[in-house]
């Protein structure tokens, strides 16, 4: 259905929005920048004012976002316009048009009366909130008591809230839950990709352009052999991504979590590479590869990244059988 389309077509396009983003403070400007080239609905239905593509078309786009540090909640509304979609048509088309602008509070949930993780929580019209029992609703954030978090990330500042009392809104099921959290694994894989590939440019052309001790700095077989190391994870997190979006049949799941944890771990890594390449510069306001890096432990903290390791460890260890093993008997 979609083999006339190409996810690479979306790339300069994206390129060219993320800039125009990055020349105004102002979310809604953002907003409408971003509908207007139809950034938002990506993966939305038509029926909602979406393109109705599937979600390998969003990754060109999340990794422009990624590499343009780019402050907006852009894979909250790719989530909620799809999770919205059917059950509440209208909410997401407003998502989908720009016109109004919704986040998600990953840390936390209704009965702790205070969550957390809030991507631009503070300037949001809409809050999704999690519930214990696995459900959501998505609520006006008018009332509630929102303040900035102590941040790692500078450009894309996350707000904790403060509830007050039993929350209205917009209901989401466990299941459509379930499929949101699933499908953000790979939209913040995709993210950190972008970010990591820019982390590498930028070391790549210092190396190439910078005079140490009478010698580029590419002239080094040490600095080399680094960064053939970062664009190797690179490599494998975009190849993760593509893995996780082929239908891999019952690996799936397994697939899109590999994807996450290995981009969660390997872009902050690339980004530490990158600053050491600048050397003393690397660690200035003037580089901007330290933003980078706050921007994706900004995201492994909202994915919750390090407690999804030691779970997905557990189930490895557990048993003597799993999807990625064959069986191996009992030892006697």
């Amino acid at each position: 259905m979609f083999d006339d389309l190409d996810p690479k077509d979306f790339e300069e396009t994206a390129r060219e929005v993320m800039e125009a983003c990055a020349a105004t403070d102002d979310l809604a400007a953002r907003a409408s920048t971003l509908a207007e080239a139809g950034l938002l609905g990506v993966i939305a239905p038509e029926a909602v004012g979406g393109l109705g593509l599937p979600a390998r078309f969003a990754v060109p786009i999340l990794e422009a976002a990624g590499a343009g540090l780019l402050a907006f909640p852009l894979i909250e509304a790719m989530l909620l316009s799809e999770a919205l979609a059917h059950a509440h048509p209208e909410m997401a088309s407003a998502l989908v048009s720009g016109e109004t602008i919704a986040t998600i509070a990953w840390l936390g949930t209704e009965a702790d009366g205070i969550v957390a993780g809030a991507p631009r929580g503070e300037g949001a019209e809409h809050l999704l909130v999690f519930r214990a029992d696995g459900s959501a609703v998505l609520t006006e954030t008018a009332g509630l008591s929102a303040q900035l978090s102590d941040q790692l990330d500078t450009d894309f500042a996350s707000a904790t809230l403060r509830l007050a009392g039993p929350l209205t809104g917009l209901e989401l099921s466990p299941d459509a839950v379930a499929t949101l959290k699933d499908n953000a694994q790979i939209l913040r894989a995709a993210f950190i990709a972008g970010s990591t590939a820019s982390c590498l440019k930028q070391a790549c052309d210092l190396a190439q352009d910078r005079v140490q001790f009478g010698r580029l700095l590419s002239s080094y077989q040490a600095l080399r052999h680094r960064l053939a190391r970062d664009l190797l994870a690179l490599e494998t997190m975009r190849m993760g991504v593509t893995r996780a979006l082929s239908n891999p049949g019952e690996a799936a799941p397994m697939a899109r979590r590999a994807a996450w944890l290995g981009a969660a771990r390997m872009g902050p890594a690339c980004a530490e590479s990158a600053i050491q390449v600048f050397g003393g510069m690397g660690f200035t306001w003037e580089v901007p590869l330290h933003r980078h890096l706050r921007q994706m432990r900004t995201l492994a903290i909202q994915g919750q990244a390090a407690a999804s390791v030691s779970a997905l460890a557990e189930t490895l260890i557990s048993g003597s059988s799993n999807q990625w093993y064959e069986e191996v008997p009992d030892v006697v």
